[in-house]
């Protein structure tokens, strides 16, 4: 767990936090959720089971599923139901920043988050997606 997380403001006004407002209060509350709860890391590729994300956010398991397959069709979040594994495709670059130097002791917590997951379905959009950053 986490002790903190970067939210950016525009989470409500840019244009994803427009898209989740358009999808109504269950869709902004699951969207963030995922960005905060107690199983999520720095790199936004983390295990969730369903029924945790329903219970902590207090959604019906069948509200949050439909969440997730929307916040999935807008490109905001990746479920795995098989796996019960989440993406956030985006995360690393908020939480973790646009690129780190080879030196920067967060690349090996890059690679100790991520390790995991090497053989989900997320991990080749998770490595092209950031390995050059």
């Amino acid at each position: 767990m986490r002790d903190y997380g970067i939210v950016s403001p525009q989470f409500w006004t840019g244009a994803t936090g427009r898209e989740l407002r358009r999808g109504g209060p269950q869709l902004q509350v699951v969207a963030l959720y995922l960005l905060t709860c107690p199983s999520s890391n720095m790199i936004g590729l983390y295990y969730l089971p369903l029924a945790l994300l329903a219970h902590e956010t207090g959604t019906p398991s069948e509200g949050a599923s439909e969440a997730l397959r929307r916040l999935g069709e807008i490109g905001f979040a990746h479920y795995d139901p098989e796996h019960e594994v989440v993406w956030i495709p985006e995360m690393a670059r908020f939480q973790v920043g646009e690129s780190l130097d080879k030196k920067d002791n967060r690349v090996l917590g890059v690679i100790r988050e991520a390790r995991p997951y090497a053989k989900s379905r997320f991990f080749k959009a998770f490595w092209d997606r950031y390995r050059t950053a």
